[in-house]
């Protein structure tokens, strides 16, 4: 995602001090004990389930403040950044729903309260994953709370991989293997490879130690012609070369790419999320039965994974920071955090949950829930990935001009001078 970066940190501070809450006193300071409306934004569009959810939600919020009405707007992405610059200098909601990957942009613009002191209380703090619970911290403070993460990982048939002995692929040695053996057997293609597909694209390259870019004070240096990164795109970029993947997946996503040929037999394997079971199961649900997850293989074993999803946050200038920290432990409670993954498929941030009978018995959510404890990375903290990754799409470019059989030392240090270049290119 872009956004400008926000230059109106001052004006939250003021708002802040007028309304008498903000944090300076550090976290709990308001004097409001029960507001008469507490107002929630949620980011993306309303569903039905989505919508009964939240109902109940505020049904358990009002057994603790009885006499406040919770006022639940939705707000779609493509609008968060211009109502968040917005709500900066008039005023917004109590608590807001913001994208993991915004949250040290949003508070290092002024724009979130410090929970820090208040999260010292909530019981079910210890049982949140560390590192999704660390994405809420900048410059000592905590500006958020995990919510929900969706994670990809590696979709296989399990009947084929019991039939030719094996467990899922753990490496890039083991992917290969199997691949083979599939294609040998099924006479398909063992794993698909889309060039289209970054969040996929990611795990190799984080798996082998590489990066995309480095920053050393304010400037960003690609990473695409490091030796670690090389290596890492030629063996992805490798895979349709060698005729392990479908030269067909040149330029499509994960979606266009995988979801028919794999509901239909003529796949082996493929990345995507747990969520992409419903969109399979419309194409073809006569193998479900047989569908699985395992994480997504690395260079020496369980690689890194995209840690997408969402984080919640007291708004800066909420006159009733306690009332609605509150609201955030009721809306994450665990019990709603299984009642949210079933309406969202989404996956909970607590790590006992993760490891429950829910999670593990479930073919296709095993391996996501394996995934999503383990290693989570997000893209560069800069306003100009969302340039780079959805406008340029130099990655995306690099793999498939790869894929087409140009070398890396052709494509990779020219992309990569792209790279630098629109990473450290003017925000304001």
């Amino acid at each position: 995602m872009k956004f400008p970066k926000i230059a109106a940190a001052s004006a939250v501070v003021m708002l802040a001090a007028a309304c008498g809450g903000g944090s300076d006193d550090g976290g709990g300071g308001s004097t409001a004990d029960a507001p008469e409306t507490l107002t929630v934004w949620r980011m993306g569009d309303a569903t039905e389930d989505q919508n009964a959810f939240m109902d109940s939600v505020t049904e358990q919020y009002q057994e603790l403040y009885p006499d406040t009405e919770v006022d639940v707007q939705w707000v779609p992405w493509g609008e968060f950044s211009q109502r968040f610059q917005t709500a900066m200098v008039s005023g917004g909601p109590d608590v807001v729903e913001i994208g993991n990957d915004q949250v040290p942009t949003w508070a290092d613009a002024g724009a979130l309260y410090d929970v820090a002191e208040l999260a010292e209380d909530w019981e079910d703090r210890e049982d949140i994953l560390e590192g999704a619970y660390a994405n809420g911290t900048f410059d000592d403070a905590q500006y958020s709370v995990p919510w929900y993460s969706g994670v990809r990982a590696l979709w296989y048939n399990a009947d084929w991989l019991n039939e030719l002995g094996h467990e899922p692929p753990q490496d890039w040695d083991q992917l290969l293997e199997v691949s083979a053996d599939i294609e040998d057997e099924y006479g398909v293609p063992g794993f698909a490879a889309p060039t289209d597909f970054l969040n996929g694209i990611a795990s190799f390259v984080w798996s082998n130690g590489g990066e995309f870019a480095t920053l050393e004070g304010e400037e960003w240096t690609g990473q695409l012609d490091s030796p670690e990164t090389t290596e890492a795109l030629e063996f992805y970029a490798g895979l349709t070369v060698d005729e392990v993947s479908p030269s067909a997946c040149i330029g499509l996503n994960e979606v266009d790419c995988a979801h028919a040929d794999f509901v239909n037999r003529d796949l082996g394997m493929f990345i995507d999320g747990p969520w992409a079971r419903a969109q399979l199961e419309d194409l073809n649900d006569e193998h479900a039965d047989q569908w699985a997850t395992a994480p997504i293989p690395g260079a020496d074993g369980m690689a890194p994974a995209f840690g997408g999803g969402s984080d919640l946050a007291v708004w800066g200038t909420s006159e009733h920071p306690e009332a609605a920290f509150d609201y955030i432990t009721t809306l994450n409670s665990k019990d709603n955090a299984l009642t949210y993954n079933e309406v969202s498929s989404m996956f909970p941030t607590y790590g006992d949950v993760l490891e429950s009978d829910t999670f593990q018995d479930d073919p296709v959510l095993a391996g996501a829930a394996t995934q999503a404890g383990g290693d989570l990375r997000l893209f560069p903290d800069t306003p100009n990935w969302g340039h780079v990754q959805w406008e340029l799409t130099t990655v995306q470019t690099a793999v498939q001009r790869m894929a087409e059989g140009e070398s890396a030392d052709d494509v990779l240090p020219e992309l990569n001078e792209e790279l630098t270049e629109a990473l450290n290119r003017p925000t304001e």
